[in-house]
C-alpha cells in the first residue's frame, strides 16, 4: 500500500522552521554601544520634533549623553514619560521634565529659546 503525501503539506512544514530562525530580538537602547546616532533619531521621531530649534535642542541633549553628563537611561525614561503624557505632541513634556531632572543632578540645560531663530521678527530673513 502506497501513501501519498501532498507536496504542499511538506512545503509548509519545512518553511515554518526557516521563518522562525529569521526573527531576531534587538537589544534595548540603553544596552547598545552605538547609541548616539540612534538616540538622536529616536528622540526626533518619537517626540515629533519638526522645527529646527527642537532638533537642535535634541542634538544638544544627545551631546550631553555622549559626554556622560546626562545618563542615557534618564533620557529614555523621560522620553517614555512624555509619550505617556501626550502621545500627539510630547516634546514640551520632555523638555520640562528633562530640565527638572537635570537640575536635580546639577546639570544646566539650555532653554529651547536658545536655539530659536528670531531673524524673522524685524522683517529681514
Amino acid at each position: 500500500m502506497v501513501v501519498w503525501i501532498p507536496v504542499t503539506v511538506l512545503a509548509v512544514v519545512f518553511s515554518a522552521n526557516t521563518a522562525s530562525a529569521q526573527l531576531s530580538v534587538g537589544l534595548p537602547l540603553a544596552q547598545r554601544t552605538d547609541t548616539v546616532a540612534e538616540l538622536e533619531e529616536r528622540l526626533v521621531n518619537r517626540l515629533r520634533a519638526t522645527r529646527a530649534d527642537q532638533k537642535a535642542y535634541l542634538e544638544q541633549i544627545v551631546q550631553l549623553v555622549d559626554q556622560r553628563k546626562l545618563p542615557l537611561s534618564l533620557v529614555v525614561a523621560i522620553e517614555r514619560y512624555a509619550l505617556r503624557r501626550n502621545p500627539h505632541y510630547p516634546f514640551p513634556f520632555f523638555e520640562r521634565a528633562l530640565n527638572y531632572q537635570a537640575r536635580k543632578r546639577g546639570v544646566t540645560l539650555p532653554s529651547i529659546l536658545h536655539f530659536q531663530d528670531f531673524s524673522f521678527v524685524d522683517g529681514r530673513p
